[in-house]
């Protein structure tokens, strides 16, 4: 009897269980590769009985496309009696074809004489499909690299650019060694390179997408315009993999637009010019008319005394004609003020009810010329309006006007009621006639300016078709709006809406304003460059420039808030536009010509118009014609200059060539430099000079920067911000010691460019409250520009 604790004897049979439990197809060969047994799941997947497959019979399931090849390279292993493994379509009982990977292992007696192969077939077919797809992905995107014509490239998870980078090489000129990493950097021009570094740095941190325009140098020298476009791609299990992103050359779009933007310009200086002509013309016209008009009636009088009465009725004429084109030229002049956007309202309180009254008698001949009838319905109790009594006066005639013109024989209604909305009171009025009535085609062109419904109208009826087009800017520029319908041959109705209270530009603030000066603090009176404009496109860019060159700047967006500003700031010198609502530049510029704690403040003029001998007339130290040459007025502004603010950095480093790459940077930016070798000398030139910021490295000889930063921290005005830039390998004890006395601990090569000049711009904000001194932005650069 055998004992339990003997293995137990293992049996043919149980080799052959074990074959029949394996999930691959299973097979067993002579030495010489004849088949002579598969398992059960060969057979249920092929079809095939043992007598179709014995020997070599298994060639008829295998794919046409491949079978000779998987034959020879069997033959081959059973000759080499070596191992085989091979991957192949084998085709199913339904006729399809799946990925097998076959794998057999010779069985050898104990003289090493093979007696069996034992071999396997394992269905790879979701695998073989995934790489495949894998592969046609990939095949995709080199085409879609290849078809585009943006610069493709990619980088680490840490932003840094590896190679290869076969589009950027070709596009830059770049050599793989040149631009691994931030390299990059380099073939970006030297005046964005800043700004994409730290925008770059940012989304890496933040994991955003990326998105900036820089100039990029291509292979032959040129800078090119580019779209710069990066995205974050995330592993599966949410870890930042890589970047992939794109530079699209733009630059012949921003060609386009710069010469569209030049003709804009264009257009409105040659539109401006034309209104300023019209405006100026208006007024030389008018004065000889009211000449006229006033001879016209004083003659009228004596002729009457001297009993001349007969010649009256020609002399009332010539007054009629005269006050006729002095409408024209009125309303000429006020479109050409609208078309400047000169056109404003000034409120003043008055009775409703005197108003209409007013306009009642001054149209009841025009309505009874041709046999019309003028009727008011008024509501009760109109009250009073805070508003633009002339602009409504002016609408209402010019409606009534229109309405007698177009009507023959019939009736005129003028209502006027008042009403509550959105918690404000409101005034309608509204004029209907029936007259000839507007088609739909003829009220879509009724406001337009020098339209009116049709030819035929204007040969009939007259007309400049101005009047209807400046009645609409009136009632916008107080704040409401008109309206009309109409039926052909039954009349219209024309209907205003206005507040009954202006509220244009909001006349409290505009006082407030006046009476309130905007806070100056003490470092900035008498420092500080006032820029007065209208155009919050232009400030924005005269702003940037001259912060750019070191000035502070206190920005204004019209005549009257300048004018409050330049009292209260008495700036370097003053920046002024011509053209501005409100008190245009001239007024400004007499207001502070003839105030005595102004006069001797420089103003310099800026106009879309040369009118260089008016400004200096009135008072300006200069004039400038926009588009502005910047060169010039950096020339210019340079004498303005604030003096005894220039900012002092000493850089203590034992690299003789390094200290002076810096000092050449950071001087030609303004900058005032020392230099010293070492920590001792460093301590030398600060009692001879406190500076405003210390750039430090630790290791110098005599005193390095860790004796250094005790010295300093141990003296009374010792608490000057430090910035340490090292290549030494810090230890937790020194990193410590160095964040209790530093104010910044910064490991070469540990961060980017942009995230130091980022760390610095904080730093320097949080020791200081002032604007940033002349020539900080330029440490900043010179630090970007610097390796690692």
């Amino acid at each position: 009897m055998r004992d339990p604790a003997e293995p137990a004897t293992v049996t043919q049979a149980d080799y052959e269980n074990l074959a029949e439990a394996l999930p691959q197809l299973a097979w067993i060969a002579t030495a010489t590769g004849d088949i002579v047994w598969y398992n059960r799941r060969w057979y249920d997947y092929t079809g095939t009985t043992l007598e179709t497959m014995r020997g070599w019979g298994w060639r008829a399931v295998h794919h046409p496309d491949h079978v000779e090849a998987v034959t020879e390279r069997f033959r081959t292993a059973i000759t080499a009696g070596a191992a085989w493994e091979d991957t192949f379509p084998l085709r199913g009982r339904d006729g399809s074809f799946r990925w097998f990977l076959s794998q057999a292992m010779p069985h050898r007696d104990a003289d090493g004489r093979i007696l069996r192969w034992y071999g396997t077939n394992t269905d790879i077919t979701h695998k073989q499909e995934a790489e495949d797809r894998l592969l046609q992905s990939e095949e995709r995107f080199r085409a879609l690299v290849d078809a585009s014509t943006a610069v493709i490239w990619n980088t680490d998870a840490a932003g840094a650019l590896l190679p290869p980078q076969p589009r950027w090489s070709a596009y830059t000129g770049q050599s793989e060694e040149a631009f691994q990493g931030w390299g990059w950097i380099d073939a970006v021009h030297p005046d964005d390179r800043a700004h994409a570094a730290e925008v770059w740095a940012g989304c890496i941190e933040a994991r955003t997408p990326y998105a900036v325009e820089y100039r990029l140098r291509r292979h032959d020298g040129q800078w090119r315009d580019m779209e710069v476009r990066g995205v974050p791609v995330l592993a599966a299990d949410g870890a930042l993999r890589e970047w992939v992103g794109s530079n699209a050359d733009v630059t012949e779009r921003k060609e386009a637009e710069a010469e569209v933007e030049r003709a804009r310009q264009a257009a409105e200086a040659a539109n401006l010019a034309k209104s300023q002509f019209i405006a100026n013309m208006s007024h030389e016209l008018r004065t000889p008319l009211s000449a006229v008009i006033g001879y016209s009636e004083m003659l009228g009088e004596e002729l009457e005394d001297i009993g001349q009465a007969a010649l009256l009725p020609d002399l009332r004429k010539i007054e009629a004609a005269a006050r006729h084109l002095l409408s024209l030229i009125n309303d000429v002049l006020d479109i050409s003020k609208i078309e400047a956007g000169r056109m404003t309202a000034s409120g003043e309180t008055f009775a409703v009810a005197d108003l209409i009254s007013d306009v009642s008698d001054a149209t009841g001949s025009l309505v009874e010329k041709k046999g019309n009838r003028f009727v008011l319905d008024l509501a009760d109790d109109l009250g009073t309006m805070h508003q633009d009594q002339t602009k409504i006066r002016q609408c209402l005639l010019n409606l009534i006007g229109n309405a007698a013109k177009f009507t023959e024989g019939g009736t005129i209604t003028l209502t006027v009621a008042r009403h509550r909305e959105a918690g404000a009171d409101w005034f309608g009025f509204s004029v209907t006639d029936t007259g000839i009535g507007l088609t739909e085609e003829q009220i879509g062109r009724l406001f337009e300016r020098f339209a009116q419904a049709d030819e035929s109208t204007t040969r009939q009826f007259g007309g400049t078709g101005l009047g209807l087009a400046i009645t609409r800017a009136f009632c916008r520029t107080m704040g409401g709006d008109i309206g009309v319908t109409s039926v052909p041959g039954e009349g219209s109705t024309f209907s205003l809406r206005l507040p009954a209270t202006l509220a244009v530009e909001d006349e409290a603030q505009v006082a407030a304003e006046l009476a309130i000066p905007t806070p100056v603090s003490t470092h900035e009176e008498h420092d500080a460059v006032l820029l007065v404009d209208d155009d919050p496109a232009a400030r924005e860019l005269l702003q940037r420039f001259l912060e750019r060159e070191g000035f502070r700047v206190r920005t204004a967006s019209d005549g009257r808030a300048g004018l409050t500003l330049a009292r209260a700031l008495k700036p370097r010198a003053i920046l002024l536009d011509v053209e501005m609502p409100r008190m245009d530049g001239w007024a400004v510029l007499h207001a502070v010509r003839n105030d005595p704690e102004l006069a001797g403040i420089p103003v310099i003029m800026t106009s879309v118009v040369a009118e260089q001998g008016l400004g200096q007339a009135l008072g300006a130290t200069d004039y400038f014609v926009k588009p502005i040459d910047w060169d010039r007025l950096k020339g210019l502004m340079d004498r303005y200059r604030p003096e005894g603010v220039e900012a002092r950095v000493l850089v203590v480093d034992d690299d003789a060539d390094a200290r002076e790459r810096l000092r050449r940077t950071l001087v030609r930016d303004g900058w005032g430099v020392d230099e010293a070798e070492n920590g001792r000398v460093a301590l030398e030139h600060f009692e001879a000079q406190r500076p405003n910021l210390i750039l430090l490295d630790l290791m110098m000889p005599e005193m390095d920067g860790f004796g250094f930063l005790r010295a300093l921290r141990a003296r009374p005005d010792g608490d000057v911000p430090v910035v340490v830039l090292t290549a030494k390998e810090i230890t937790d004890a020194e990193r410590q010691s160095l964040q209790a006395q530093a104010d910044r601990v910064i490991e070469k090569g540990s961060l980017s460019i942009a995230e130091i000049g980022r760390q610095l711009r904080v730093l320097y904000a949080r020791e200081a409250s002032a604007p940033l001194p002349q020539g900080m932005q330029g440490l900043l650069d010179a630090l970007a520009a610097r390796e690692g």
